[in-house]
């Protein structure tokens, strides 16, 4: 088979479990099989996103879920969790430049997923619990993920020194300090100066 014929062959399910996989090992990074599940369809969802997802604040989408019925606010604090996973994730390098850092973004996307963790308290509950309690508790990791797919597999450039030290200064990722250090690049965050 050639790899134009297998190009064909593949769909973005496959695609993504695979840049997803090779991301998580490159990272040292281990979860369930429903956190990798829940990631590939991620991706594959922001694949063909929908317009304007990211037009209004998240957070004012978080403070709405908490005035909705239960069904509606399951699915804001679900856009929230996952619309801020995705933006941090797959654009840490461009969130340092904008008025909201990926801070912003981690830790509203923690905390909408902490909400779903919380709501699913029925029976029969647990595995989707479990899922979304693994998605708040290991956010910084996914990120670090994400941001590994972001950098290798779909957006690399030609100042990937750059990136790779600005996502370093965000995640403090032991793998980047490593890479960088190959690269004759000492890691050095410097000390966050106050104003008065």
């Amino acid at each position: 088979m050639t790899q134009q014929s297998r190009l064909f062959h593949r769909n973005l399910t496959e695609f993504f479990r695979e840049l997803l996989r090779s991301a998580m090992q490159a990272q040292a990074v281990r979860s369930s099989e429903d956190v990798e599940f829940y990631l590939v369809k991620l991706l594959e969802s922001f694949a063909h996103p929908p317009r304007r997802f990211d037009d209004r604040p998240l957070a004012l989408d978080y403070l709405e879920s908490f005035h909705m019925p239960l069904p509606h606010r399951y699915g804001k604090l679900k856009h929230v969790g996952d619309t801020a996973l995705f933006m941090a994730g797959l654009f840490l390098e461009a969130l340092h430049r904008k008025i909201v850092s990926s801070d912003y973004y981690t830790e509203l996307g923690r905390t909408a997923y902490s909400q779903l963790a919380r709501l699913g308290t029925g029976s029969g509950a647990a595995p989707v619990r479990d899922l979304f309690a693994e998605l708040a508790d290991r956010f910084p990791e996914l990120v670090r993920v994400l941001a590994e797919i972001s950098l290798r597999d779909l957006f690399p450039g030609d100042e990937h020194a750059l990136r790779v030290y600005t996502r370093w200064l965000y995640t403090r990722s032991e793998h980047d300090a490593q890479w960088l250090m190959k690269q004759g690049l000492i890691p050095f965050a410097p000390t966050k100066k106050t104003t008065h």
